[in-house]
């Protein structure tokens, strides 16, 4: 009878612990709550910037404190060892995150595809033109590279056979300046920074549209680019003010392609990026919020795609569904 009254006990007081977790997240918010939150420098970080207004208080009781980085390498090794919350990443990033291990799930899609494939050549008016040509591509195994990638095994082409694709610059915003001064004639780039080359150089135009190219191949809309993550142990720990962020998110998303001019300089004062370059790439950003729930069957298609091409590009396995929040 002991015995039974003791796990009768234990039981009651497990139970009590977790029915009183949104009372104690409440009660600890009598502070204001500090959510850390990583956005990266260009346009993945460009739908965040409404967040961080107002000194970051989303809500009475919620803080956001944004940080921006450079790249995602920067952010995988603060989100594997605890000091952020939540981090807005390259879809493909999430996909890695899971593989190694690492405890966070994607809470939403914030950006769909927004890259061009550009010409400064008036020989070359479309991708038939880049046969036996070489290609700028900002980084090995970045988005660019592999979209590149795929598209040209989809249409039965080879690389380095038929499309020689160049590596030699690594950043976007310099195969850019490469392209605005005429010493390159070739390159794939997303957004903000194919506006940049068309308003600067007159001889520039789109030769494709990655996105349409996309769908033609892979029988799907668009491509998610980007993704919004939280950790599991912060949303186990303050499924409240997870809540709060996603809803702030999806507002700011809204008001950032509203206000393109006002959140231009809203992105430059964050340091995201100058606001020259982000007012006029904004329309044209694919700036979205999409519920994990809503964007699985897209962002696992996606990763389809890029598993077919290279396993490791989204760290050698398809993600669970358990990715997902």
């Amino acid at each position: 009878m002991k015995k039974i009254l003791s796990f009768v006990v234990v039981a009651l007081v497990a139970l009590a612990v977790v029915g009183a977790q949104p009372l104690y997240e409440k009660r600890l918010s009598d502070a204001p709550l500090t959510v850390k939150l990583a956005v990266m420098a260009g346009p993945t970080g460009f739908s965040s910037v409404a967040l961080a207004a107002n000194d970051g208080m989303i809500t009475s009781t919620v803080k956001v404190d944004m940080t921006v980085y450079p790249s995602p390498n920067e952010v995988i090794a603060r989100l594997a060892n605890g000091e952020l919350d939540m981090a807005c990443l390259p879809t493909n990033v999430a996909a890695n995150l899971y593989n190694k291990g690492v405890k966070a799930k994607i809470a939403a899609v914030i950006g769909n595809g927004m890259m061009s494939v550009l010409s400064t050549d008036p020989s070359v008016v479309d991708v038939s033109g880049l046969l036996g040509k070489s290609v700028n591509v900002p980084g090995a195994g970045s988005t660019p590279d592999q979209l590149s990638q795929l598209l040209m095994l989809k249409a039965g082409l080879e690389v380095g056979k038929d499309i020689q694709l160049d590596y030699s610059v690594a950043a976007p915003a310099q195969v850019a300046q490469l392209l605005i001064a005429g010493k390159i004639s070739f390159a794939v780039l997303p957004q903000p920074f194919v506006s940049m080359v068309l308003g600067k150089n007159p001889k520039a135009r789109i030769i494709a549209d990655v996105q349409d190219l996309y769908a033609q191949y892979a029988k799907a809309s668009n491509y998610p680019m980007s993704v919004l993550v939280v950790t599991d142990k912060f949303v186990s720990s303050y499924p409240l003010a997870v809540q709060s962020v996603l809803e702030a998110y999806e507002a700011s998303v809204a008001w950032v392609n509203a206000n393109a001019e006002q959140a231009g300089l809203a992105i430059e004062k964050t340091g995201i990026m100058a606001s020259a370059m982000a007012i006029p790439a904004i329309p044209y950003c694919n700036l979205v919020y999409v519920p994990a729930q809503e964007a699985k069957a897209e962002v696992d298609a996606f990763f389809a795609s890029l598993f077919a091409f290279s396993p490791a590009s989204i760290g050698g396995k398809l993600p669970g569904a358990d990715l997902y929040l």
